[in-house]
């Protein structure tokens, strides 16, 4: 592989993500190069091959057949994510998938030993963790800014997702939810701050089990909640800390943040959003009694830069270096939101035997 000339992606999934990450994608030249995409919705591939530029494969085969391709982004349904990341992988390709890695354990352990067995890279969303302001809390984090950190709390307080996606159907089915769909990112955010959970606690509900769907071509379309739509999840750190995460896709507007905080002996860390790269990063001394702003490690992108995680994946193939976001800890992430929904069932709490390695800092968040 070449360290200069930019890397062949193509993206499987032209829907409404794609458009985020294939704007992001085209943005960066000197890394990437989009070769085309595909959908099993026809029309689909050929208005994303039209807009964006690049090939619209007939079938997914075709895409895989193309030596041109070197990273497949994985932009399906949460249901689909194991049965397109296994044959890319299979097929020679690295991958970057959308969270979560799998529905369950079994599918997700197979990809797992299939990117080891194959020597590819296997990385997956939630990149956010890698956004200004997220590395900023998390360097905080890991300097002791709060002093030992006792409590954490985060939260993804997403609303009712009916109202501004027009297919919203599988977000509500059994592999996704809530917590799968979005708690994820504050998962993500805090295991990387604080490392591995080893038990958790869920308290799980279809807390509004009829939906009706507000926009697009089926507005007016009433269907049914399959899987808990409000979780809370208690969680025990290996480090000691214990914590809470709530994900919840219920009707009304949180005026709650969806962000983090870390509470410490000496003080508390606060993270407006765990999905913002320019969102407010700030510590509260407790001697001195008031809060105070952290600068960022460097210039924040405004918003989102949707192919974060494929520009740093590009950059590790090229530097020989590890990716930050690992197919281990999304696999950590994926136990955890398995075993609070098993926890909530059950009515107890349920060990998380899962490990993984806590993500380096991105260089420019150390000052190298």
């Amino acid at each position: 592989m070449s360290n200069e000339n930019p890397i062949g992606v193509a993206v499987v999934g032209c829907g409404r993500i794609a458009q985020h990450y294939a704007k992001s994608l085209l943005s960066r030249p000197d890394r990437v190069r989009l070769v085309g995409g595909f959908d099993i919705i026809g029309e689909r591939t050929d208005e994303f091959a039209s807009k964006y530029g690049g090939k619209a494969y007939p079938d997914y085969a075709a895409l895989l057949d193309d030596d041109e391709v070197e990273i497949v982004v994985n932009l399906t349904t949460h249901q689909a994510h194991a049965m397109v990341t296994g044959p890319a992988l299979q097929a020679g390709k690295h991958v970057h998938s959308e969270k979560p890695l799998a529905c369950n354990r079994e599918d997700a352990r197979r990809l797992l030993q299939l990117a080891e067995e194959t020597g590819l890279r296997l990385s997956c969303a939630p990149f956010t963790f890698l956004g200004e302001a997220q590395q900023t809390f998390i360097k905080a984090a890991h300097e002791g800014g709060a002093g030992k950190p006792l409590v954490v709390y985060a939260e993804m307080n997403h609303g009712a997702i009916e109202r501004r996606n027009p297919r919203p159907i599988p977000f509500l089915q059994k592999g996704a939810g809530p917590l799968l769909d979005v708690g994820v990112y504050g998962l993500t955010l805090i295991t990387a701050a604080l490392g591995p959970v080893t038990r958790v606690t869920g308290f799980a509900h279809i807390v509004q089990p009829e939906r009706v769907i507000r926009t697009g071509p089926d507005a007016g379309q009433h269907f049914q909640v399959e899987t808990p739509d409000q979780v809370v999840g208690g969680l025990e750190f290996a480090c000691g800390t214990v914590g809470r995460i709530t994900a919840s896709f219920r009707a009304g507007k949180s005026r709650q943040a969806n962000g983090a905080e870390i509470h410490g002996e000496g003080g508390s860390l606060f993270l407006e959003s765990n999905t913002n790269f320019d969102c407010p990063v700030e510590r509260y001394d407790l001697d001195a009694e008031q809060w105070s702003p952290i600068p960022y490690g460097a210039e924040p992108f405004k918003g989102i830069e949707w192919g974060r995680a494929v520009f740093d994946l590009v950059d590790s193939l090229r530097a020989d270096t590890l990716h930050h976001c690992t197919g281990q800890q999304a696999y950590h992430v994926l136990d955890i939101c398995l075993s609070i929904l098993e926890s909530a069932e059950m009515g107890r709490p349920v060990e998380v035997t899962s490990r993984f390695d806590i993500p380096s800092l991105m260089p420019w968040a150390t000052g190298q």
